[in-house]
């Protein structure tokens, strides 16, 4: 018998009028991931009860968005191309129709899993065969699918992503840094430990699993506008769109790396708060007290434009942390 999908689940719901508590109770899913949901411009629009209670949503449309986000399940015996085959991400996307930026989070999602993503080589590709079977796994059980696109049949479009993984040149342009410090910065363990190989004499390390560490350490900015690098950098490797805006799924996948164009509220409350000493600094963006010590000196020492004016207070030195923000995450 084949799973009760997220849409049936939630079509067996006693009420026609659901909260998120009720959508997560009728789904499995978490409230989290329901809020998350509820974001997607698509999403059905909400009412909010005469006597200002949470927000609810029509069960049967909530159900209709369901089954057109809900992919389908793969059947891999229709799957073209031999077991033996090295297959990219691409690739992977164009013969089963899973949307690439679905299937590019999947290696870190799954990493830690009883069942991980297969092990791709130094080169970014993969078992056709693992692939294949591991999707017949993972699309027997029940639970949140990404969105399904028509399998590319004909030639790869001009805004097809040209890359699965990351240089140390790739890096320079996404951090802004030189080839020196990009140097110390890969032999961080929690970034060398990533690395996946060499291709010629370029280490390289998986997209889906550094670019989270970098926003993670500060080197990418949590909202806000990114630089014209960094963009070029996302739209080859298919998380931005060449024109326009992200795609919902693109949106959700930043998301979870560490990236909101419009910012989290805990990210917007630390800009507009109060002035901040440099040990505070430290703490918020996760790295020593002699790290922003050395960058505010070079930033003075160098006549950085950017670089904040410390803001002398009865309690010792602070500084303005909207400016800060701006000057340490360029």
């Amino acid at each position: 018998m084949a799973p009760v999908t997220l849409a049936e689940r939630l079509a067996a719901a006693p009420s026609d009028s659901l909260s998120v508590a009720d959508i997560a109770s009728a789904t499995g899913l978490s409230e989290f991931t329901v809020r998350r949901l509820i974001k997607d411009p698509q999403w059905p629009e909400g009412t909010v009860p005469e006597d200002a209670g949470e927000q609810r949503f029509a069960r049967d449309a909530c159900v209709k968005w369901m089954r057109a986000h809900q992919a389908a399940r793969v059947d891999v015996t229709e799957l073209p191309g031999a077991d033996t085959d090295r297959v990219t991400i691409t690739d992977i996307a164009n013969r089963t129709g899973i949307a690439r930026g679905t299937l590019s989070p999947m290696r870190t999602h799954y990493k830690d899993s009883s069942d991980p993503f297969p092990v791709g080589d130094a080169l970014g590709t993969y078992s056709w065969g693992e692939v294949k079977a591991w999707l017949s796994r993972r699309h027997r059980r029940t639970g949140p699918r990404g969105t399904v696109e028509p399998p590319v049949t004909t030639e790869k479009p001009a805004t097809t992503p040209t890359s699965d993984v990351l240089t140390t040149a790739a890096i320079e342009r996404l951090t802004g840094r030189g080839k020196e410090a990009v140097k110390t910065l890969v032999r961080r363990p929690e970034i060398a430990d990533l690395s996946s190989g060499k291709v010629g004499r370029s280490r390289v390390w998986p997209a889906a699993a550094l670019l989270p560490v970098l926003w993670r350490l500060g080197y990418l900015p949590e909202s806000g506008p990114l630089s014209p690098e960094q963009t070029a950098v996302l739209v080859e490797l298919g998380y931005l769109p060449e024109t326009g805006k992200p795609s919902a799924e693109q949106a959700a996948v930043l998301r979870d790396f560490g990236y909101d164009q419009e910012g989290t509220v805990e990210h917007r409350a630390w800009l507009v708060g109060p002035v901040r000493s440099a040990t505070e600094l430290a703490a918020h963006y996760g790295v020593t007290l002699s790290a922003v010590s050395r960058r505010l000196k070079r930033g003075r020492e160098t006549g950085d434009p950017l670089c904040p004016t410390p803001i002398e207070t009865d309690e010792g030195t602070r500084y303005d942390p909207r400016a800060f923000d701006t000057f340490w995450r360029r």
